[in-house]
């Protein structure tokens, strides 16, 4: 089995056992980023970059790819990118675990803090990995 399929089967098998319950959240504590692993986020979202093949560039406290910037927040991960015609809409950012998102009016650029990593927040940053290459 390659790398492909191997990534493939991990994102599947992920998804297979990932209950997406965003209501939950309402029953929960603020994400005010009390409690918000960074760190791991960070390594999660460089985890998700690499098995994409994505080229980038890191430090300690950032990921630089394309167009984008990912880079630790005191309350999650600051994603910022600047690009055309981004496919987005502003209730994409509304989400649970999406904090202070902001789209321009012609979609040309984004800044979100992302406060936790599932599902959703994957298959977000999949959608602009895609866009952006």
């Amino acid at each position: 089995m390659d790398e492909d399929e191997m990534a493939r089967g991990l994102d599947h098998l992920m998804e297979q056992n990932e209950t997406d319950l965003p209501f939950l959240a309402s029953y929960g504590a603020e994400m005010d980023g009390v409690g918000i692993d960074v760190d791991a986020l960070f390594l999660g979202v460089e985890s998700f970059l690499s098995s994409r093949r994505v080229e980038f560039e890191k430090n300690d406290d950032c990921i630089t790819y394309h167009s984008t910037c990912i880079s630790k927040h005191e309350e999650g991960l600051l994603i910022e990118i600047e690009h055309e015609h981004l496919p987005l809409v502003h209730s994409d950012l509304d989400r649970v675990g999406f904090f202070q998102g902001t789209l321009h009016g012609d979609k040309s650029k984004l800044s979100v803090i992302l406060q936790m990593w599932g599902g959703e927040h994957r298959r977000f940053l999949e959608r602009l990995v895609e866009h952006c290459a």
